[in-house]
């Protein structure tokens, strides 16, 4: 039997604006605004080296409101290379993933599945044609 290998991740908060942390030298706040997208890029890497059968991201990719189009086009991007690997991406939209923004809607590739905001809903792993894990 072979076993499952999968990345659990979740709030990644892509593009975050640290509104906080600007009084912090600019050097360092700049590279700090990258370290979201910096961390999103590791993930993608990471789950291609390993070959993973699947990532679930659980919360959290955007932070607030306003799903920058850098945010989205940086997801995609990364999804499409995880698509051309075999791997599928599973995510469920968390607290700070408003559903009620304005943004351009983007649309993902085959191998991204979102999860409905209302309902409970199953989805499922596949791999060589096989189911290898559901997903609630």
């Amino acid at each position: 039997m072979r076993k499952i290998r999968f990345i659990h991740a979740a709030d990644l908060h892509l593009d975050s604006p640290f509104t906080g942390l600007k009084c912090l030298p600019s050097s360092i706040f700049e590279r700090l605004k990258e370290s979201t997208f910096t961390a999103f890029s590791r993930l993608i890497s990471i789950s291609l080296k390993e070959k993973v059968d699947f990532i679930l991201i659980s919360g959290d990719l955007y932070d607030g409101e306003e799903r920058s189009l850098k945010a989205q086009l940086r997801l995609k991007k990364g999804f499409e290379k995880l698509k051309e690997a075999g791997i599928e991406v599973f995510i469920i939209h968390g607290n700070h993933d408003h559903m009620g923004g304005k943004w351009i809607e983007l649309e993902w590739p085959e191998n991204v599945h979102v999860f409905s905001s209302g309902n409970v809903e199953l989805k499922t792993a596949v791999k060589n044609d096989r189911i290898i894990a559901n997903i609630y």
